[in-house]
C-alpha cells in the first residue's frame, strides 16, 4: 500500500505519513511512504527524502536566489514561491545581463537545476493575455496601460538577454525565462515530488492509496496533495481512503471526489483540537479494520 498524506494533527507530511504507515506496517502490511508537500518545511523534507544529494534553497530575494545559483552545488531544488521579484530578474546580473546569462549557462552545464512554481505558473507565458504581465499585475489592480507597458518591456528583455520566450517564462514574475535559459526545469513541487518518487509506479503496484490532511471538504477537497493523490490513485485504479482532522464531506461526495470513505480525528463540529496520538489510535482503528 501507499501512504501520501499532507500534514495532520500538527505533524509535517512526512510525520503524518509514518504515524499512519506505522499501524499497518506493524500488522505486517508492506508500506511505501511518500512524504508531498506544496510548500514550507513538508516540501523541503520532501525533497530531502527523494534526493538526498540534492541542495534545497526557497530565497525570498533575487540576491539569496543569485548566492544559491553561484555555490556549485551539482544538484539544485529551488523554491520559488516565496520569492518576490519586480524586475523579471534583472538584478541577477550586472551591465551586460546577455553575457552573464551566457556564464551562468556555462556554469550549469552538466549540472541539475530545479526551480518550484505554483502549478498554476509552471506553464505561463512570459507575455500576452495569460502572460506574467496580464496574470500577476491585474492581481494586484493594475490597469491596462500599466500592463501593456510591462508586456512590451518583458519583450525587450527576452530580447536583450538573447533568449526566446516559451511555455513557463512567465512563471514567478518572468524568473522562469531566465532558469530555463540556463538549463533549469520549471515545475511545480507535486509533480516534481511525484516523479522523483515513482509514484504513479508505485500506485499501480499498491492495494489501497491512504492520504490525509488537516481538514476534508467538498470545494478544497483537502487542499493540493490530497487532490493529486486522488487523481493519481484514480489513474492507477487503485481504492484512496482519507484520515483527516476533521471531515465535512458526505458519503456521497466523497465518492464524487474519488475516495472509498474518510476517517476524521475528531468531529466536524467539535471544539478539540486533533492530536498527534489521536491520528495514532485511528490510524490503528483503520489498519485493524480495513478489508482490501
Amino acid at each position: 500500500m501507499v501512504v501520501a498524506s499532507d500534514a495532520v494533527a500538527g505533524l509535517t507530511p512526512a510525520a503524518a505519513s509514518e504515524q499512519i504507515a506505522r499501524a499497518f506496517a506493524e500488522r505486517g502490511v508492506a508500506v511505501a511512504v511518500v512524504p508531498l508537500a506544496a510548500t514550507g518545511q513538508g516540501l523541503r523534507e520532501g525533497v530531502a527524502a527523494c534526493c538526498p544529494s540534492a541542495v534545497f534553497a526557497a530565497p525570498t530575494t533575487t540576491a539569496e536566489l543569485a548566492e544559491a545559483l553561484a555555490a556549485g552545488a551539482d544538484q539544485l531544488v529551488v523554491d520559488l514561491s516565496g520569492l518576490s521579484v519586480d524586475d523579471l530578474g534583472r538584478s541577477l546580473f550586472d551591465a551586460d545581463p546577455a553575457d552573464s546569462l551566457a556564464q551562468l549557462r556555462r556554469s550549469w552545464a552538466g549540472r541539475e537545476l530545479t526551480a518550484l512554481v505554483p502549478e498554476e505558473e509552471v506553464e505561463r507565458p512570459l507575455t500576452g493575455l495569460s502572460g506574467h504581465a496580464s496574470t500577476a499585475l491585474r492581481a494586484e489592480g493594475a490597469d491596462l496601460n500599466a500592463i501593456l507597458l510591462a508586456d512590451a518591456e518583458a519583450e525587450r528583455w527576452a530580447a536583450e538577454l538573447g533568449v526566446e520566450p516559451s511555455q513557463g517564462s512567465g512563471a514567478a514574475r518572468g524568473l522562469g525565462l531566465i532558469l530555463a535559459a540556463i538549463g533549469g526545469q520549471v515545475t511545480d513541487p507535486l509533480t516534481f515530488l511525484a516523479a522523483r518518487f515513482d509514484l504513479a509506479a508505485t500506485m499501480a503496484r499498491a492495494d489501497l492509496v491512504v492520504t490525509g490532511a488537516e481538514s476534508l471538504d467538498f470545494h478544497a477537497l483537502g487542499g493540493p496533495v490530497v487532490k493529486r493523490v486522488a487523481q493519481l490513485a484514480a489513474a492507477a485504479l487503485r481504492p484512496v481512503i482519507a484520515v483527516v482532522g476533521r471531515n465535512f464531506v458526505s458519503s456521497r461526495e466523497l465518492r464524487l471526489g474519488g475516495f472509498e470513505t474518510a476517517y476524521p480525528l475528531v468531529p466536524a463540529a467539535s471544539t478539540q483540537n486533533a492530536t498527534p496520538e489521536r491520528l495514532a489510535e485511528v490510524a490503528e482503528q483503520v489498519a485493524s479494520t480495513w478489508q482490501w
